[in-house]
């Protein structure tokens, strides 16, 4: 298959996080000469696929989702069974992210790799908590001392026109807990109570 034969088939699994729908098992039977790996935590299903080219050079990733988001209300066809129309493909997870999975697949088809080893990272855990995707594949990876030097993440961004931009690096979320202690009193004695809420409005301008 081409790549738009492949996203159009990849486009109609029900993938909403954080089940695959056998999205994973369909990429690894596209890719039949890269080993493939399917790694589970949690009762998330996660594939790498890899292979290696030359005893020397470096390791080179691409890295990507199948899950989706559920699909709201106001579709005008059935949001798994992709819809062409002027030269766009419409269906849940065309755009995020199934049209990048489909584009780095159609890249490493009979590729010439000068590098060491080529790699695919996809999860279905991306759009939900997040927590067992990537991460365990790394440290999976970690273990087998096969971690790559670089990675391509084909997630979408645009300043006008989707995928008319390629950025270095990419945002990410950090969480925490912060626990600030007060002091109770009196109201008619503030000089001896300690406020939280004082001393957390500075942590809000961070």
């Amino acid at each position: 298959m081409n790549a738009k034969e492949f996203l159009i088939e990849l486009l109609k699994f029900k993938s909403v996080t954080p089940n695959d729908d056998g999205a994973l098992n369909f990429i690894a039977m596209e890719l039949s000469d890269f080993e493939a790996f399917f790694i589970e935590k949690e009762g998330i299903k996660n594939l790498l696929l890899t292979k290696k080219f030359n005893d020397e050079g470096e390791h080179l990733a691409f890295g990507g989702h199948v899950d989706v988001v559920p699909a709201g209300e106001g579709w005008k066809n059935d949001p798994f069974e992709p819809l062409e129309e002027e030269g766009f493909i419409y269906a849940r997870g065309a755009q995020d992210m199934k049209s990048g999975v489909a584009a780095f697949i159609d890249a490493v088809k009979d590729v010439s790799f000068k590098g060491r080893r080529l790699s695919l990272i996809l999860t279905s855990d991306e759009e939900g908590e997040a927590k067992y995707g990537t991460k365990a594949v790394l440290e999976w990876m970690k273990e087998k001392n096969m971690l790559p030097d670089y990675a391509v993440v084909a997630e979408p961004t645009c300043v006008k026109k989707m995928g008319d931009s390629i950025k270095i690096g990419r945002r990410g979320s950090i969480n925490g807990k912060l626990l600030i202690r007060g002091k109770q009193g009196h109201v008619a004695y503030p000089e001896k109570c300690i406020n939280p809420v004082h001393d957390f409005a500075p942590v809000l301008k961070l």
